[in-house]
């Protein structure tokens, strides 16, 4: 018996440590690089692909598909999500610990995004429709419509009972409706 027990430990050790060693491979092809224009870069080619390389989990969704991403920009909370399947967005939000640092992380998501696209991108800023918020939005016009990848941020005021918290959301998509939408 102690002979079945020492194989069934060495075989479950042996499996761990290749699942580990798996996930540490495909984290790597996801995302190799702590550059944040080489990780934008990553995500504009995954977006004409329909982030089908960085989706990872499928989350039941009411009205949309969503999967949790294999890849986090920033914070643990990233994910893809489909409308009909027609379009598909990456997303990640970050809940700030007060209004200053998610004005600092708003103001630095704006600044780092604005130096990796480059001149061709537009940055269009404004207030966000239905709260206090800011919204920036990056996009190629010079590109075809079938190209045309947006990057996004939003800083986004949540008011509860006590206080407000602050989020900053960052989006990777296309801005413009699907064409069966028009």
């Amino acid at each position: 018996m102690k002979t079945y027990a020492k194989y069934t430990l060495i075989l479950s050790s042996v499996l761990l440590t290749s699942c580990v060693n798996q996930n540490t491979k495909i984290a790597t092809n996801i995302m190799p690089t702590t550059n944040a224009c080489t990780k934008l870069d990553l995500l504009k080619s995954a977006y004409y692909d329909d982030f089908s390389s960085l989706k990872e989990i499928n989350v039941a969704g009411r009205v949309s598909n969503i999967w949790k991403a294999k890849y986090q920009l920033f914070g643990e909370n990233c994910q893809v999500f489909s409308w009909g399947g027609k379009q598909h967005t990456y997303s990640c939000n970050l809940v700030a610990p007060n209004e200053e640092t998610a004005k600092s992380y708003y103001q630095s998501a704006k600044r780092v995004t604005q130096e990796c696209l480059g001149e061709q991108w537009q940055l269009e800023e404004s207030k966000r429709k239905h709260d206090d918020g800011m919204k920036t939005t990056f996009t190629n016009h010079d590109a075809e419509s079938n190209e045309k990848v947006t990057f996004s941020t939003h800083l986004v005021p949540t008011s509860g009972l006590f206080s407000t918290t602050w989020t900053i959301y960052y989006y990777v998509g296309n801005s413009s409706k699907p064409s069966n939408n028009k």
